[in-house]
């Protein structure tokens, strides 16, 4: 899946209640949105609903959205501070230890390419949260790492460092996998 374009006309289009355009850029940002998500959540459901409320979001407050700046960058950022406030009620909601224990390992038998599979299933066992995510974003949606860091609100440097520490962890992986 390469870079997502997202004419200018199209958010001005959002943002002026045309609700074709809005339809016109879900289904250009959704799939990437989705991995995006389903990247931090590592569940499928909770990847969904947060889904479905940052394009409530996007379509509510696109007339707030800077045309100077990257509109899938925009959604993306959305999409995390939704993620983070979903975590953070989690977080003060007092969970007994067994059901923590018993969270639902993703399931990705709906993925049709088998190699993008492959790559999710080793992402979600092998990575941090935060390493799957730079890795989605990059290598799925095709950010730039700049612009990653911008999203997530974390030094270039430090992206960087953390996608290639993942990509070696994966490539050792992929090595003991095919032994």
């Amino acid at each position: 899946m390469g870079k997502v374009h997202i004419p200018p006309e199209l958010m001005q289009r959002v943002a002026s209640g045309d609700d074709q355009a809005f339809e016109q850029l879900y289904r250009l940002t959704f799939r990437p949105v989705y991995s995006f998500l389903l990247s931090m959540t590592a569940n499928q459901n909770d990847a969904m609903d947060i889904l479905q409320e940052t394009y409530i979001r996007v379509h509510g407050s696109a007339h707030l959205y800077k045309e100077q700046g990257n509109p899938m960058a925009w959604i993306m950022t959305i999409a995390r501070n939704l993620f983070l406030m979903e975590k953070r009620k989690k977080k003060a909601l007092l969970v007994a230890a067994d059901e923590l224990e018993a969270r639902d390992e993703p399931c990705f038998d709906g993925i049709a390419d088998h190699e993008t599979k492959i790559l999710l299933e080793e992402l979600f066992t092998n990575l941090s949260e935060e390493e799957r995510t730079i890795v989605v974003m990059h290598a799925i949606c095709g950010f730039r790492h700049r612009e990653i860091a911008e999203v997530m609100d974390l030094p270039l440097g430090t992206v960087l460092s953390k996608y290639n520490r993942s990509m070696k962890k994966l490539a050792a992986s992929a090595r003991d996998r095919a032994r």
